[in-house]
């Protein structure tokens, strides 16, 4: 069996469920429908609160709905709700334009967060899950190729996350373009420009817990470590090497060094070359005195596509190696 018929094959697989929907929707939530409110509101902190209860009852809907039109049903509906609820909160006569940093930190903030979770969603079955049903034999048939399949399946589930990704951004840049003060169609394709290696990145590490895991749940129970990780520790592992440090503030440049080796924090720093952000929520912005190759673009570009180039491969690695029947 070849790449492209296990792309094929696995491409039609994912959507016949409810996993390619679900990442299309949420992906669309967080890019087009999130610009869309911000364009429109005149109240951010208001826009906040509904945009959060709006986006938790619509996650939850996704959770225990089963086919694409209910899922669809919910996005629509919660752009809808969402749009409504702005509007009312709204001042019409405010006539203030959102600048275009806010959709920036707005939009890639949201991805930082999300776009990992629905990678790792989209990608951690798509080996052990045919371990589990018995159909691996079939996908090693001949030509028995473990590469070729691992490809394929690669390649299938990072068109799943990375074509909504790419048409959602693009909207987003006409909504950005329109609406916005400063809006730049040209900032929004970097913005997507940098968040095809950060989805990848996210797949690569789903697709690699796939290959190591037996079970589906320990599958989950490996994504969930690696994004807790990620996401939680290493800030943490940043706070704990700072106790006993005289004098914390400013950050020394080794705090720097330890954090932007973080791949979210690398593609977060990488964002904010399309906008002119001063301060990032999700970021420690560092002191003036502070000098270091860390802080730079260059090094958050190569530590994001050093990341998206090693998770895969790993899983390759393993893969090809380990007993699978």
């Amino acid at each position: 069996m070849s790449r492209a018929d296990v792309f094929r094959r696995d491409l039609t697989s994912v959507y016949r469920s409810r996993t390619g929907t679900a990442v299309t929707a949420i992906i669309a939530l967080v890019t087009v429908v999130a610009a869309g409110l911000f364009a429109l509101a005149s109240d951010v902190s208001a826009l906040a609160g509904v945009g959060g209860l709006f986006a938790v009852a619509s996650i939850l809907a996704l959770v225990f709905l089963g086919n694409p039109k209910q899922i669809a049903g919910v996005v629509v509906g919660f752009a809808g709700l969402a749009v409504v609820g702005t509007l009312a909160l709204s001042d019409p006569h405010a006539g203030v334009r959102p600048d275009m940093s806010l959709a920036v930190v707005a939009v890639g903030s949201g991805l930082s967060v999300l776009l990992p979770l629905v990678c790792l969603v989209g990608s951690y079955a798509a080996l052990v899950g045919e371990r589990e049903t018995g159909s691996v034999r079939f996908l090693l048939g001949l030509p028995n190729s473990r590469d070729e399949a691992y490809v394929g399946k690669y390649l299938s589930r990072s068109s799943v996350v990375a074509v909504p990704l790419v048409a959602c951004l693009a909207l987003t840049g006409v909504i950005v373009a329109a609406t916005f003060k400063n809006g730049s169609l040209l900032g929004m394709a970097g913005l997507t420009l940098v968040s095809i290696p950060y989805a990848l990145l996210f797949v690569g590490i789903g697709l690699t817990a796939s290959a190591y895991a037996d079970t589906s749940n320990r599958a989950v129970a490996v994504v969930i470590a690696v994004f807790t990780v990620l996401r939680a520790g290493w800030p943490a592992l940043q706070f704990v090497l700072m106790q006993g440090v005289e004098n914390p503030y400013p950050r020394p440049e080794w705090y720097f060094w330890v954090g932007r080796l973080n791949p979210i924090n690398a593609y977060v720093k990488l964002t904010t070359l399309f906008a002119d952000v001063e301060y990032h929520p999700i970021i420690t912005t560092p002191a003036d005195t502070v000098s270091t190759v860390a802080i730079g673009y260059p090094f958050a570009a190569a530590v994001l596509l050093c990341w998206t180039v090693v998770a895969p491969v790993a899983g390759l690695v393993y893969f090809r190696n380990r007993d699978l029947l």
